[in-house]
């Protein structure tokens, strides 16, 4: 009985042992839940804080780019002036353009090796681009360099807003994301971004990438 007195009290304390040591397991477990809740906080705060940074940081590149167009397609002519071809560009939609308009304008290499570089204008007065990119969207069929130029090929040619890298970006998703839900429309205007469904549908205003992964 002695024998078995002995052992009785010794399982008993080791079940009070192993309570103990699970109470506090219990408690690290609870603690460590807590601080991970917390650091989730934390984590979601931080990511809407960096959202929040490259929108405003993606504003600012563009907000630069306020007096640009970008027109892609055209090709390199040699021993041209710029200004010679932005002005005959402006002849091709309509736009008296003169060299006193321009502050600057160039090439922007590509890239792709086998796309032409981009030519990037910076006017003046955005009033001036505006006018530009409003006469090119209102030409009722398919603009091409010959338009500017009779001795160059019938390469179609684009005139838009110059938009960021990140914009750019976007708005390639921005496309995409609309052919796979059905969307027919997708736009850049004033470096603000639009969607319409269809014709005769409002559109709807894309102002961060977590609204483009809303949209359906």
């Amino acid at each position: 009985m002695g024998d078995l007195s002995t052992s009785v009290s010794f399982v008993s304390n080791k079940l009070d042992e192993s309570n103990s040591l699970m109470k506090e397991i219990r408690a690290d477990l609870a603690a460590m839940k807590r601080e991970h809740e917390e650091l989730r906080s934390q984590n979601r705060h931080l990511t809407c804080e960096v959202d929040v940074l490259k929108g405003k940081v993606r504003m600012l590149e563009q907000y630069s780019r306020k007096d640009n167009v970008e027109v892609s397609g055209l090709p390199v002519t040699q021993n041209v002036d710029v200004f010679d071809v932005v002005r005959d560009l402006g002849a091709a939609v309509g736009v008296d353009i003169q060299q006193q308009d321009i502050s600057t304008a160039h090439r922007v290499p590509s890239y792709q090796r086998d796309r032409i570089p981009s030519l990037v204008v910076k006017f003046v007065r955005r009033a001036t681009r505006n006018k530009l990119i409003e006469k090119y969207r209102q030409k009722k069929t398919a603009m091409t360099a010959r338009d500017v130029n009779p001795a160059l090929p019938m390469r179609r040619i684009y005139i838009n807003e110059h938009l960021s890298p990140d914009n750019k970006v976007f708005l390639s998703k921005l496309k995409t994301k609309c052919k796979e839900i059905g969307f027919m429309y997708a736009w850049c205007r004033d470096g603000k971004f639009f969607v319409r469904k269809c014709q005769g549908e409002r559109y709807i205003k894309i102002d961060s990438y977590k609204d483009l992964e809303k949209l359906k």
